[in-house]
């Protein structure tokens, strides 16, 4: 039977992480995936010949520069480009950019008003030292082990300790983001309703809160956890790899097999063998077993367990917890091919900031009132849309002087209460977008050559993400840190021996892009130098 040092099944963005971690340490790894190309929900694919455009998410944005520099992906091709922050254009054709710069960024503050031109400095800073505090604790794996005894003491003392090394202010001020509504942190710092729309309608997207859910401040920071102190004074930019998702994925699978690792794609993994709560290796769909002394999913929490296992071989018990773990498809996609570039009037005349997305949102009760409809099952009505278009910065990613454009609707449910999501729910949804977009750039329904609209469904068939939960699991706090992915057993070992979860359904979540899988590898390596 072939045998690995280590099996990673999935060939998503922390499977590879998780992956490259493996090999560059030494250990032989495998990596297997149903589907035909890696990349997961990052997969790039052609919506028209020569249109390049990441299926199932926004696009993938940069890694944290540390894990950067640790998997040495600049020497396998990797660049980034950086964009501007992106812009939020209202329906009554306002609208509010974010620059780098922090005297450009004041003086668009300023616009709305100057009070919150003056309150940017001290909401910028108090972001910077939410992210400061937070960055630690996600890059270390806020880990619980399984096994009790001594390891698992240290474990608790050391996060408690971190914890306590935070200062009493910052501590004071973190139990406020991770406690209030956004819009009730935000109205602490802005006056403008427009601000405070801008900089919720960000945070909110890809989320299962609305604006004035208690703990929705807590996202406000996400965009903060990137950015690079105070050199520049302006709002946290964008980075975008250069070649699009399909770049990136390249430089991951090229560090894998460049210290011996293999993938093989169209290799489904059907159960995970197991003896005596020891995982021994897998199983494929076409009932080839490959043997592994770790095995390591990138999938999510149930079908990690739900999907692999015989519930009947599992510990007492850990059946129902994985089922309570909460996954809600909360987004829909829409990809369109553009033969043109699109034209916005009502921004500047080549406003930098498009570059980095473009949000169409209303208010802040707008928002809520969407988020609403999301709760009771209702098709939706006025949903708050990210749009990208990647081709603006990237011209390889389309013909030349064409373009793609990436849509994201935030509060779209899975399920509805009044029916299934049949083709003509589906092309409603789909028009509904192009009709937001046909305000803000007037004649772009003209310009589409190709277009599709995914739905969670689409995300569970064809990638096999419960629930089409693009987050991998809520991110609300009773399911993050030392609860994720299950209360009091945080981190990546499970009570399975030699197997682990490496995928965003750990810790920490999808705050920081492949850093679940660096952090689930960083957990094998301790535990085999350990035996070794």
């Amino acid at each position: 039977m072939e045998r690995h040092d280590a099996i990673v099944i999935g060939a998503g963005l922390n499977g590879l992480t998780a992956a490259a971690s493996l090999a560059r340490a030494g250990l032989g790894v495998l990596v297997l995936d149903r589907n035909a190309a890696p990349g997961g929900l990052s997969a790039s694919h052609e919506i028209a010949q020569g249109f390049r455009v990441p299926r199932y998410v926004l696009g993938a944005g940069g890694l944290p520069a540390r894990l950067v520099a640790d998997l040495d992906l600049a020497r396998h091709g990797l660049r980034f480009i950086r964009a501007e922050g992106g812009v939020t254009i209202f329906p009554d054709g306002c609208y509010h950019a974010s620059y780098r710069d922090g005297d450009v960024h004041r003086r668009e503050l300023a616009r709305f008003s100057r009070r919150d031109a003056d309150a940017w400095t001290r909401y910028r800073r108090d972001m910077l030292r939410a992210a400061r505090a937070l960055t630690p604790l996600l890059e270390g794996g806020a880990e619980f082990p399984v096994a009790r005894g001594l390891s698992a003491l240290r474990a608790r003392l050391g996060l408690a300790g971190q914890a306590a090394a935070i200062g009493a202010d910052e501590r004071r001020e973190a139990l406020r983001l991770w406690a209030l509504p956004a819009a009730d942190f935000l109205d602490g710092y802005f006056e403008s309703d427009n601000v405070k729309a801008h900089l919720a309608a960000a945070a909110m997207m890809g989320g299962t809160l609305g604006p004035l859910s208690p703990a929705s401040a807590g996202r406000l920071a996400t965009p903060w956890l990137a950015a690079r102190g105070d050199a520049y004074g302006g709002a946290p930019d964008i980075l975008l790899p250069h070649g699009g998702p399909a770049a990136l994925t390249s430089a991951l699978v090229a560090v894998i097999e460049a210290h011996g690792g293999r993938l093989r794609m169209d290799a489904e993994v059907t159960d995970v063998a197991m003896r005596d709560l020891k995982v021994r290796g897998v199983v494929l769909a076409n009932g080839e077993e490959i043997g592994a002394g770790v095995v390591l999913s990138g999938l999510d929490l149930k079908r990690s367990f739900l999907s692999l296992f015989q519930w009947k071989d599992l510990p007492d018990g850990l059946v129902s917890r994985v089922g309570r773990f909460r996954m809600k498809g909360a987004t829909a996609k829409v990809n369109l091919a553009l033969d043109a570039a699109p034209v916005f009037p009502g921004l500047p005349e080549g406003c930098p900031s498009i570059a980095g997305g473009l949000r169409l949102a209303g208010s802040i009760g707008e928002m809520q009132r969407a988020f609403d409809d999301w709760r009771a099952h209702m098709p939706p009505r006025n949903p708050p849309i990210e749009v990208l278009i990647p081709s603006l910065s990237d011209a390889t990613l389309a013909p030349a002087g064409c373009h793609v454009l990436s849509a994201l609707v935030q509060y779209v449910p899975e399920a509805l209460h009044d029916g299934p999501w049949n083709e003509e729910r589906r092309e409603a949804l789909g028009n509904l977008v192009v009709a937001r977009l046909e305000v803000a750039s007037p004649g772009i329904a003209s310009r589409i050559v190709a277009r599709e609209v995914l739905l969670a469904a689409d995300l569970e068939d064809e990638i096999g993400l419960t629930a089409g939960d693009i987050a991998h699991g809520e991110t609300t706090l009773d399911q993050m840190f030392v609860n994720r992915p299950l209360p009091g057993t945080g981190g990546y070992d499970t009570e399975l021996e030699n197997f682990h979860v490496c995928s965003p359904s750990a810790h920490p979540g999808p705050l920081l892009p492949g850093q679940a899988g660096v952090n689930a590898a960083a957990r094998v390596l301790a535990l085999h130098r350990k035996r070794g």
